[in-house]
């Protein structure tokens, strides 16, 4: 895909690197969900790696985590003891652990229903009490969903 790269999320191309028998198994199983590539992504995924506009793709994403990552670890580090996370090598995803006693599951439901914020539970990816952010938005909007997450995780924990 091209979402966090070269931030064009649902635009979709290329599949699958791994041993011959699973790339097996998955492309049965991508028979069974998928007629297709689209027409227009196909295209617009060509656009989008052509060697200039590629680069420029990939500066601006370059440009958005090296503003937002700053913001979201003193973010983080206001909260004192707990929060813990690695600092990020690659990519526009931290995983942070957190030490209240709610399941992460029920966090990202709740900050999904009463305040609008999207994080992915560490249960969907084996690692529970962990919760998935993704930093990779324009800085206003990323700091403005900081807030609300602020909003939202004071109220889950002090119930």
């Amino acid at each position: 895909g091209l979402s966090k790269a070269y931030g064009l999320p649902g635009l979709r191309i290329g599949w699958i690197v791994a041993p011959a028998a699973l790339t097996a198994e998955a492309w049965a199983r991508h028979d069974y969900t998928t007629i297709g590539p689209s027409g227009a992504g196909d295209h617009l995924a060509g656009v989008a790696l052509e060697p200039l506009v590629r680069e420029r793709l990939l500066e601006r994403t370059r440009r958005i985590l090296k503003a937002n990552y700053p913001v979201l670890e003193a973010w983080l580090k206001q909260f004192g003891d707990a929060f813990r996370w690695h600092p990020t090598q690659a990519g526009a995803i931290c995983w942070v652990r957190y030490r209240q006693g709610v399941g992460a599951l029920d966090v990202v439901e709740k900050l999904r229903a009463e305040h609008s914020v999207l994080l992915v539970p560490g249960e969907h990816f084996g690692v529970p009490g962990h919760l998935r952010f993704g930093y990779g938005d324009e800085l206003q909007h990323f700091q403005e969903a900081l807030a609300e997450t602020e909003r939202g995780l004071k109220r889950i924990f002090a119930d």
